[in-house]
This record gives C-alpha cells, sequence and structure tokens, in this order.
C-alpha cells in the first residue's frame, strides 16, 4: 500500500510539473531593410530560454505563417507550442524566425514587385547567420510551416533543397492539380486572388504557375529533388475543412512514385485547426529535430533484417513507379 502511495503522489507531482507555464523565450520584432520586397521587412525572431549563455551556436528554424498576414503569428499562434517543445525536448534549443509576408505565397512574383523566395532563402537567411548565433550550414538549418505556410514551405524547399536538413509541410494549401486549365481560382477566396495577377501573371501564366505549384515541381525536378538529402514531412488531417487532404495526398503519390524519400502522415479525424495541432505541432517538432541530429550509428537489429531479406531474395531497392495504378472504381461515399 505504501508503495501505491508513493507511485501515486510522485505521478501528481509529474502532473503539476508537465503542467506548469514552459520558460520563456524572447521575442524579437525586427524591421529589415530590403531591396527585393517592401521595405522594411518585418520579420519575428524567438530565441530559446537561455539563448544569451550559449556558448555554440545553436540551428535556425524559418517557420512560415499560415493565413494571409503573418502579423504576429508568431508570437500569438505559435509561440506557446514552441517554448513547450522546447521545455518537453521535442524541439531542440533553436533560434526561430518568421517572416511577415501577407498573402505572398512565398515566391517571386512575376511582376517582379515582391520577391519572397529571394527575400527567405536570402536577405533573411544571411542576415539571421550574420546577427544571431546560429549555425551556419545546411545541417544546422530548417524549415517549416502549416496551411499557407505549408505550401510555402514546399515551394522553397523544392527550389532550395540542398539548403535545409529537414522542411515539415503541416496541411499545406494547394489545388490538387497538375495543369493550371483545371485550377479554380476560387480555391484561395477572393480577397487572396484580387492581385493575383502580379504573383501569376494576367492572364496567368502557365509555365511560371507550374514553375512554383509543389506537385509539378516534383514532376519536374525529381532527381534534383531524390539526390538533394532533404528530410521532407507532409503531415494533414482528413476532417480538413479545406479538403488539404486532397492536396497532400496527390503530393505524397507523386514523390512515391518519383521514388523521393518522405514521411507522411495522414491524422484520423484531424481538422485544419484546432485541438490536433496539440499534437501535430510536437510532431513536426520532433521530426524537425531528428533531422537537425540525426543518429549516425547503424542500427544492428535493422541490418541483421536487411541482410537476411537480401539473402532470401525478399529485399529489392527502391525504384520509381513501384505501385500499378489501381483500376478499380468504387462506389460514391453517402
Amino acid at each position: 500500500m505504501r508503495y501505491f502511495i508513493v507511485v501515486m503522489i510522485l505521478g501528481s507531482c509529474i502532473d503539476c510539473c508537465l503542467a506548469q507555464t514552459p520558460p520563456p523565450g524572447k521575442l524579437v520584432n525586427l524591421q529589415l531593410e530590403s531591396t527585393v520586397v517592401p521595405t522594411p521587412a518585418a520579420v519575428d525572431v524567438l530565441l530559446p530560454p537561455g539563448y544569451e549563455q550559449f556558448s555554440e551556436p545553436v540551428p535556425l528554424l524559418i517557420w512560415l505563417h499560415g493565413g494571409t498576414s503573418g502579423k504576429d503569428y508568431l508570437e500569438n499562434r505559435m509561440r506557446p507550442f514552441i517554448e513547450r517543445a522546447w521545455a518537453t525536448g521535442d524541439l531542440v534549443p533553436c533560434v526561430v524566425v518568421a517572416p511577415v509576408t501577407g498573402a505572398s505565397f512565398y515566391i517571386d512574383w512575376h511582376d517582379g514587385t515582391n520577391q519572397w523566395d529571394t527575400f527567405i532563402a536570402g536577405q533573411m537567411l544571411a542576415h539571421m547567420r550574420q546577427h544571431y548565433r546560429v549555425k551556419q550550414d545546411r545541417a544546422g538549418t530548417a524549415i517549416g510551416g502549416s496551411s499557407f505556410g505549408g505550401q510555402g514551405t514546399l515551394r522553397i524547399a523544392f527550389r532550395h533543397p540542398t539548403m535545409f536538413a529537414a522542411a515539415a509541410s503541416i496541411a499545406p494549401g494547394f489545388p490538387p492539380v497538375l495543369n493550371l486549365e483545371d485550377y479554380d481560382i476560387r480555391y484561395f477566396g477572393d480577397d487572396v486572388m484580387s492581385d493575383h495577377g502580379a504573383r501569376f501573371g494576367n492572364p496567368m501564366d502557365s509555365s511560371f504557375w507550374r514553375s512554383t505549384h509543389p506537385p509539378c515541381m516534383v514532376i519536374d525536378h525529381p532527381e534534383l529533388l531524390r539526390k538533394s538529402g532533404l528530410q521532407l514531412l507532409l503531415e494533414v488531417g482528413d476532417d480538413d475543412a479545406n479538403g488539404n487532404f486532397r492536396s497532400v495526398e496527390l503530393l505524397h503519390r507523386l514523390l512515391f512514385d518519383a521514388a523521393i524519400e518522405h514521411d507522411y502522415h495522414l491524422h484520423r479525424g484531424a481538422a485544419h485547426v484546432g485541438r490536433s495541432m496539440n499534437w501535430r505541432f510536437p510532431e513536426a517538432f520532433r521530426f524537425i529535430s531528428r533531422a537537425l541530429n540525426p543518429i549516425t550509428e547503424t542500427d544492428p537489429d535493422a541490418e541483421r533484417h536487411k541482410l537476411k531479406a537480401i539473402e532470401t531474395g525478399r529485399h529489392k531497392p527502391r525504384t520509381t513507379n513501384e505501385l500499378p495504378l489501381t483500376p478499380v472504381v468504387f462506389e460514391p461515399v453517402d
């Protein structure tokens, strides 16, 4: 009985500790002068607890906001998740930088007025490496984001796959099509589409659109992505009200057929926003942390199993187009 009481008391203490507010990071609001986007460009930075005492540089995580504004997104939306992940160890200590881009689509616009890809992967990244104690190489740099930021993560990571150790795309929003003719411009809503011509051309430039559309980027540059070593996470909820599960499933199938390594998670019952983010963000942070601190030693059990599979003829190296198209038409779901 005494053992049971001790266990119960210890369990209660642990629960209390976990429920406590995690140590806060330090938020910094920057205004960066830029030659490629409207200046000054707002950039928010979150420093991990104890950053001033760190003797070694820490990784840099670029986090792209969802929605079409981005103002205060890091502070009001992501900060609690990030600080909790630091406290639990789900996210390694790192500097998080979040550009405020509005409805930028995270691309260099067709009309040349806004070059957000160039700003984020060029000027902003260079500023962070120069002025903050962060790692200077690909192995110490990751990118991620959700919704609008999820599609931005894909666009920037696919264009610069050797720049990042990892890219985590959460519920990315992009039309699940492969041709501009099938693109329903209403997908993003009138408020976003009002100046769509500046981004993609007016009328829309088919070649330009294709060069920025994540599924087409995979189709057009499979070898670049396959050989890049980029660690990629795709995830979405199957109850996403925007239907982003269709987009992510399409991209997953293309990546699989192209033999491009990636993690894919379809969360059962998860919506586009809401309580599911309480476990989905930590999962994404753990993925990023594994990429930033990779396990280098071999796994003896896995190696023995693989050797046995090779000896028995069961093992076949990964290649493209491994699964035939399923010639089955299912009945519509009521």
